[in-house]
């Protein structure tokens, strides 16, 4: 086989290296800054994108002074992701890779990039309702005895909070609710995740979690943007566990965050807020039962030194005093009785009195006093009419004073003198 007309990889990558870089000595491009890291050497390396493409950019050591003053003229304090830039420079192509880059030259700000605007315009919604109000925040718990983690299974952040967990506090019990937490499904798959934890604490299920954590691990805004969704804030929002966030690293911040209870700087820090070091545990339990026994005994001894004072002639004195007391109060109290009874007793009294004169009133002696008299019969029976008795019969008449004796010798009809 003739392999004349074959070209090897680096000579051709030689060809493509010559006419790409003679024919755009010097490029103008408009695009967003995106995952900005800075190297050990003092470049700084980036991508330049915009909606459909992006493209390696480097900015060397000796470029940056003058990039930094066209920065900070434009109300830029120095270069990170979102911002979206003007870049002047020429193609260049790593004949190693076969990659093509920019080596930017001068860099002027233009205002603010896309997904820059969407994080603040969605951060001053959220926060007009009241999203991120203090007053809205839970306490997390300070002994939690079951921890639920939102998270990616497979992702290193998972692997760091359970290295934590475990070292602290080995016996604690950890619930996973998987989502993914990088590219278009990842925002549904966090609030289903979430929600789904919220379902089990109010039915008080096997899942139900004491405190909740959101972690991811570091990325460029791009990475990190499921967690500026809306439908992951509102979430967040009402969960009713206390949440805490630990997404990216200490400079990175999410929709997430202003959201969470609570904010860690990365997925390892979270899980050291949310549960205490053993040993620090058991350390507190022995000083409080240390406090416990040193309080006890200085109770006993302050009992045994007023033990030890009370002396036959103290307690005698004391009894004494509390007799005198106590004697005092029963002759008051005595007395305060005694008065109260005649008081009672009086006015009973007096009561009494006025019924009687009003039954004196109306006793029958008072109308014999007066000239009448009562007849009875021999049967006892009051005689009030003429017609009561017979001729001869025997009646007996009271008098106001004694009685009589008569026998009925003539009985007249009362209508004849009327």
């Amino acid at each position: 086989m003739d392999d004349k007309n074959y070209l090897s990889i680096s000579d051709f990558t030689k060809i493509l290296k010559n006419k790409l870089e003679n024919s755009y000595p010097l490029v103008y491009l408009k695009g967003e800054i995106s995952n900005f890291r800075p190297s050990s050497s003092g470049h700084w390396y980036f991508a330049l994108k915009d909606e459909f493409a992006s493209i390696k950019a480097i900015i060397f050591k000796g470029a940056q002074n003058s990039i930094i003053t066209s920065l900070k003229a434009g109300g830029y304090k120095g270069l990170e992701d979102g911002q979206a830039v003007l870049a002047e420079g020429r193609i260049s192509v790593y004949e190693r890779s076969g990659e093509y880059s920019i080596i930017i030259s001068s860099l002027l700000p233009f205002g603010i990039g896309e997904l820059t605007v969407k994080f603040q315009m969605l951060k001053d919604k959220l926060s007009k309702e009241g999203l991120f109000d203090p007053e809205s925040k839970k306490n997390l718990p300070q002994y939690p005895n079951h921890i639920g983690i939102v998270t990616s299974p497979t992702g290193a952040a998972l692997q760091d909070i359970l290295n934590v967990l475990k070292r602290r506090f080995a016996s604690i019990k950890i619930t996973v609710f998987p989502a993914s937490v990088q590219g278009e499904s990842a925002k549904k798959e966090i609030a289903d995740a979430i929600d789904f934890a919220s379902y089990n604490f109010n039915k008080n299920t096997k899942y139900k979690v004491d405190v909740l954590l959101i972690a991811r691990g570091g990325g460029s805004i791009e990475d990190l943007w499921p967690f500026n969704e809306e439908i992951v804030a509102y979430s967040i929002y009402n969960c009713p566990i206390p949440v805490i966030t630990g997404i990216g690293h200490e400079i990175d911040f999410t929709i997430a965050d202003f959201c969470a209870d609570l904010r860690a700087p990365t997925p390892s820090a979270a899980a050291e807020i949310v549960v205490k070091n053993s040993e620090e545990l058991l350390n507190s339990i022995a000083a409080l039962n240390l406090r416990m026994q040193v309080a006890v005994n200085n109770c006993m001894e302050k009992f045994k030194l007023r033990l030890s004072q009370c002396t036959k002639e103290r307690l005698s004195n004391l009894f004494e005093i509390i007799y005198e007391n106590n004697l005092q109060d029963f002759s008051y109290l005595k007395e305060k009785m005694v008065n109260s009874f005649y008081e009672k007793y009086n006015n009973l009294r007096q009561r009494f009195i006025i019924e009687v004169q009003k039954l004196d009133g109306l006793s029958p002696l008072k109308i014999l006093n007066r000239g009448y008299s009562v007849v009875f019969n021999k049967n006892h029976d009051i005689i009030k009419s003429f017609d009561q008795v017979k001729i001869t019969e025997e009646l007996r008449v009271i008098l106001s004073k004694g009685e009589l004796t008569v026998n009925v010798k003539e009985i007249n009809d009362k209508s004849k003198f009327s």
